[in-house]
């Protein structure tokens, strides 16, 4: 009897110990008809033979992009949609590499800097790990110079077709409180800003967008609430274009500032936060800033906290 418990107990164990199943591959929806391809004709510089000698080999090691991280490169839909046109999570402070593969333009693809420098001089160069049999370091030179071919030629897919050109929501670079002339703290980067009740208050938000001009955005609104998940539409009022300010923003860096908004700051606000939303629109979509869906974080990087 106490062999058989034993005997379980071990079972259990090694359970518990397996390997952790894997997030699903959320690109596995943008699968390509690979019924055109003919896997038979080897193009070192298509994006088919890059995952292959590269990409899966290289980069979806255990714990890296097999699915713990994006891009997720453990297919070649997933590595190609996960690349192209997708802005990158960590940037470079210098900016400049607005999305991790950038359809004709390697020289501003995030996913070449992340394989050549150290981003930012702490996040070390990719791959940061190889597996053993990895033949990786014996021929960077021409991987290298295969991604980036794949790039500048416009980083076909599958079938060979150059991707169209995405329009991207607009996006927020900053937000800034103003009690006067005097630009309000906040005790982190993404706190709430503290305030006096019962001064005149001013919040500027800086804005970016992919096609447009921050000035060029439409239907510019504000809402204002007491709780952070719940907006009134009834409160939606128009935002004020300029005068424009040049402010720090979110990356450390100067940035412009056009829309705004005068606050209501009467005393009885005292010891409140007052959580703030944007809906803005662009020429083919209507974004809400923060939205439901927006990390808290965020949510208090629009707040003003009053004393």
């Amino acid at each position: 009897m106490i062999k058989f418990i034993s005997l379980i107990a071990i079972c259990i164990y090694l359970g518990s110990c397996s390997k952790e199943t894997l997030p699903l591959n959320p690109f596995d929806k943008n699968q390509i008809d690979t019924n055109v391809l003919d896997t038979n004709k080897y193009d070192p510089y298509s994006i088919f033979s890059i995952h292959k000698d590269i990409l899966k080999p290289t980069c979806a090691n255990s714990g890296c992009h097999d699915g713990n991280f994006e891009p997720d490169f453990r297919t070649v839909e997933s590595s190609y949609f996960g690349l192209v046109n997708v802005a990158p999570i960590k940037s470079s402070s210098s900016g400049g590499f607005p999305f991790r593969v950038l359809p004709g333009d390697a020289s501003k693809s995030m996913l070449l800097q992340r394989m050549t420098i150290d981003l930012n001089g702490n996040s070390g160069i990719m791959p940061l790990a190889l597996e053993p049999k990895s033949t990786y370091n014996q021929h960077k030179s021409e991987y290298l110079q295969r991604i980036t071919k794949w790039i500048n030629d416009g980083a076909k897919d599958l079938a060979g077709n150059t991707p169209v050109s995405p329009n991207f929501p607009p996006n927020i670079q900053g937000v800034v409180f103003f009690q006067g002339n005097t630009e309000l703290s906040r005790p982190g980067l993404y706190e709430a800003a503290n305030a006096t009740a019962g001064i005149n208050t001013s919040v500027y938000f800086s804005l970016s967008d992919d096609k447009l001009d921050q000035s060029q955005l439409k239907n510019c609104t504000i809402n204002i609430s007491v709780n952070p998940d719940s907006f009134n539409l009834a409160n939606e009022k128009p935002l004020i274009a300029g005068p424009e300010k040049t402010i720090n923003g979110l990356n450390g860096m100067s940035t412009k500032y056009w829309f705004n908004c005068d606050l209501e700051t009467s005393s009885s606000i005292s010891l409140d936060v007052l959580w703030i939303r944007i809906t803005v629109s662009d020429d083919f979509q209507t974004v809400r800033l923060p939205n439901e869906n927006s990390m808290f974080p965020i949510k208090k990087y629009f707040a003003i906290r009053f004393k």
